[in-house]
């Protein structure tokens, strides 16, 4: 039997033809493979950016909530708040009552402050309680009981609950009337504050009417400036000097919204990077001017702007409820911790990175329906190396329940 043996390959043409398929595939692979990797990247950055949101503006809808918590509401001595512009216009030193929040409306250009251009058109809040530092005494409050004999500190079944020994608090004594008065009492050296023990406070005498709550403001060894905390909420565009960068895949014009807060010691500001790649922020106060429960007016951050349908909600009669003259003893009204009812922010950040693809709307309108005009009037307009990036407004809404009219 004779065996034939082909020895006939592919031919040139067959193989070309199998290569030319296969580098199609794979063409269609990597371009699929590229196509995903891209979306999964922008999808990741976009979670990213909502995440950081999330997280860092919880702090600020924290202390929103805090606003007026600790505050007395009759006039005392005290000589100094934050130490540097442009947070010291924001002030309520020397011997004004403090005002729970206290906002600058579209600032200016060329602001400065730490190594920071403050962004130019945002707003600036400053928030006033004692609970809005980050100190641990700061987070503690208690009540005085008062006997014939003594006063002393009720303790909580927490030690952590506690105060420690010599930290800084202020007495207020709540007097119970129409209206409800709290005053800051002093020390028996004439100190605004008081170092804590369980004997500071036998200075004090009973009052029927009368309820003594002690407050802590900072730790033991400083010598407070004023007797309350305070932090403050802007958008800062970092110096090449500053310590805190600005991450390099923010657009251009963004900044970093910090809280900082009012240091008792000295008054300088302690910076917290709340979120990256902030362009704007925006405040809107909701306010209750005719007194009857229901809010009828909103107004810009420091009231040169209304939307109100009633004759009391003017400019001019939210300017004074904003103003220290009004606030200076709690019956003259209106004013902030009778007639505010609600603080609107709204911050609009950067949404994931860059997409040449993609080209954003302009300009984008802040805050609820009819209140751009409280905002931005002509809405933000985005600068040509803005546009290929995606912008989401966090929108940020409080009642706080330490003012008067939230009672």
């Amino acid at each position: 039997m004779t065996f034939v043996h082909k020895k006939r390959g592919f031919t040139l043409v067959e193989v070309i033809v199998v290569m030319a398929v296969f580098i199609s595939v794979l063409m269609i692979t990597a371009s699929a493979f590229d196509t995903i990797l891209k979306q999964a990247s922008k999808l990741f950055g976009n979670e990213e950016s909502n995440i950081e949101g999330v997280i860092g503006l919880e702090m600020l809808r924290h202390d929103l909530q805090q606003a007026g918590y600790g505050l007395f509401t009759e006039q005392v001595n005290y000589a100094d708040e934050a130490a540097t512009a442009p947070a010291s216009d924001y002030n309520d030193a020397p011997n004004n009552v403090p005002r729970p929040v206290v906002a600058g409306n579209d600032l200016a250009t060329g602001l400065t402050m730490d190594n920071n251009s403050l962004l130019a058109g945002s707003d600036y809040l400053a928030i006033k309680g004692t609970t809005v530092a980050r100190n641990a005494a700061a987070q503690k409050w208690t009540f005085l009981r008062v006997s014939s004999s003594e006063v002393t500190p009720q303790a909580w079944a927490s030690a952590s609950e506690n105060f420690s020994s010599n930290d800084r608090v202020v007495v207020l004594r709540k007097q119970f009337g129409n209206p409800v008065r709290s005053t800051l009492v002093p020390d028996p050296a004439g100190d605004f504050y008081y170092a804590y023990s369980d004997v500071a406070f036998n200075n004090l005498s009973s009052a029927g009417t009368s309820v003594y709550t002690a407050y802590g403001i900072d730790r033991a060894g400083v010598t407070p400036r004023f007797p309350f905390n305070r932090t403050d909420f802007f958008i800062g565009i970092p110096s090449p000097s500053n310590s805190i960068k600005l991450p390099p895949h923010c657009a251009p014009g963004t900044g970093v919204l910090y809280k900082t807060t009012v240091n008792l010691a000295d008054g300088m500001l302690t910076y917290i990077p709340v979120l990256d790649c902030v362009l704007d922020m925006q405040v809107v106060l909701g306010w209750d001017m005719n007194s009857d429960g229901m809010i009828d007016t909103y107004s810009s951050a420091n009231g040169s702007a209304v939307n109100s349908g009633i004759t009391e909600g003017s400019i001019a009669n939210v300017q004074a409820a904003l103003a220290n003259a009004n606030n200076n003893t709690i019956a003259t009204t209106p004013n902030i911790r009778n007639n505010l009812k609600m603080l609107k922010v709204y911050v609009l950040a950067q949404y994931g990175k860059r997409d040449p693809g993609y080209t954003n709307s302009s300009p984008i309108i802040l805050g609820d329906t009819g209140e751009g005009s409280l905002t931005r009037p002509a809405g933000l307009a985005l600068a040509a190396n803005q546009l290929n990036y995606r912008w989401k407004q966090y929108r940020i809404v409080v009642r706080p329940q330490n003012l008067l009219s939230n009672q």
